[in-house]
């Protein structure tokens, strides 16, 4: 038998508790760095947009690009993952180190034709971090995998949180005191996003390239096969890929334009934009580990039915309160769940499949989310050129009440 990985290896040793807990934090601090850069660029929209004279298609477009530019590296990934788990810190520093690149061909962009590889770039970037980091977080926690997933998952709302209420104010600028800021211009504020991208990527490479023993608990490559082939036949896998998948649609779409909405529509301020795009993330932070024990304790099904039901009903919602105080109120009820049900999601998938082959079941996970969420901005934008704001909330309402019936017929693994 294949001799266990770094994590389980040490279980029983003095200190692997320790160690255990700073894997874990480490990897959700630069889980919250890598949602800091995705969530940024969301600020830069109506920016870029104005400055490249974009129509609303044109925004989904930039939307549809990144999810399949994440997409098209998440399997890859997932594979070099699983077969040199003992290069964890290497992958995760390329992550990190393609987030700052594509920020640099953002900030120096003179058309849209370099933005989009910029923006390709950040998105290769980003989804190449969730394999490498998940899989050995699954490794780890295989008994705890939705609460090591949920915690993971606080790294990033925590990342998604600060990101808008920081751009905003360093976009839009601040008065205090007699003293009044304009702020910076969206390009200058990309190339200055790249030094501390690339710091964070030497931090993680030094902090994570001693992962001892990450390789020795690898099949052969035959056996990985066998293994990986075997996710693409089991229906609790594909059940939780398609699930996650057709919720990906209304995040991709949700999040994009609500800020478009905020801009043109409500006319708010950056910094009033970035606060209310930080309530989507602000209560998960505090849900999500919670979300994330009690399906270990008690039942994924029931976590996960109730987040999207909750989804579901608070989408509908802002058809009757799309400005205002309750506009507020819904955004922040919103943030307990849109992001932390993923988690929740990920770990019934992985409960189905077989050791060794972890970072490939991520992997699966966020390329079926990614495909299926990758067209949903641009039928959003499609929606709110041609019939208003509204049409996107009755379109992200209809498919969180099919994906939260789904929830309910999928198998998944009693624990």
């Amino acid at each position: 038998m294949a001799t266990p990985s770094y994590t389980s290896q040490h279980m029983n040793t003095n200190g692997q508790p320790k160690r255990r807990l700073n894997l874990m934090v480490g990897l959700a601090a630069g889980h919250s760095v890598k949602h800091f850069y995705q969530q940024a660029f969301l600020l830069l929209l109506p920016y870029v947009k104005d400055f490249l004279g974009l129509s609303d298609v044109g925004v989904g477009v930039l939307g549809a690009v990144r999810t399949i530019s994440g997409a098209l590296i998440n399997i890859p990934a997932g594979i070099v993952s699983d077969i040199w788990r003992a290069h964890v810190g290497l992958m995760l520093t390329t992550s990190l180190s393609c987030i700052a690149l594509g920020y640099f061909l953002i900030g120096i962009t003179p058309n849209y034709w370099l933005l989009l590889i910029g923006v390709t770039i950040v998105g290769c970037g980003a989804s190449f971090w969730h394999a490498p980091a998940f899989g050995t977080l699954a490794s780890a926690y295989p008994n705890r995998k939705a609460t090591a997933f949920a915690v993971h998952r606080v790294g990033g709302s925590f990342g998604d949180s600060t990101a808008p209420i920081l751009t905003g104010v360093l976009l839009g600028g601040f008065a205090f005191w007699g003293f009044e800021w304009v702020g910076l211009k969206w390009q200058t504020l990309a190339l200055i996003m790249v030094a501390p991208a690339l710091v964070a990527a030497v931090s993680v490479f030094f902090a994570f390239r001693k992962i001892e023993g990450g390789g020795r608990n690898i099949p052969d490559f035959s056996t990985y096969i066998i293994s990986a082939k075997a996710m693409l036949t089991n229906s609790t896998v594909l059940g939780m890929v398609l699930l996650s998948g057709v919720r990906s649609m209304v995040h991709s779409a949700l999040t994009i334009f609500l800020v478009i909405y905020m801009s043109e529509d409500l006319n708010f301020s950056d910094a009033n934009i970035g606060f209310h795009v930080s309530l989507l993330t602000l209560l998960g932070i505090a849900s999500s580990p919670l979300m994330g024990w009690a399906s270990d304790k008690s039942s994924r099904r029931g976590v996960i039915f109730f987040s999207l039901a909750g989804l579901t009903i608070l989408s509908g919602l802002l058809l009757y309160f799309d400005s205002g105080i309750g506009f507020t109120v819904i955004l922040a009820c919103t943030g307990i769940f849109l992001y932390s049900v993923n988690p929740i999601m990920m770990a019934a998938a992985i409960d189905a499949t077989n050791r060794g082959t972890e970072s490939s079941g991520v992997a699966l996970m966020f390329t079926g989310g990614s495909l299926l969420g990758a067209l949903s901005p641009i039928l959003a934008g499609q929606l709110r050129q041609s019939f208003g704001m509204d049409a996107v909330f009755i379109y992200t309402t209809a498919i969180l009440t099919v994906v939260t019936i789904g929830s309910l017929l999928v198998p998944m693994k009693r624990l």
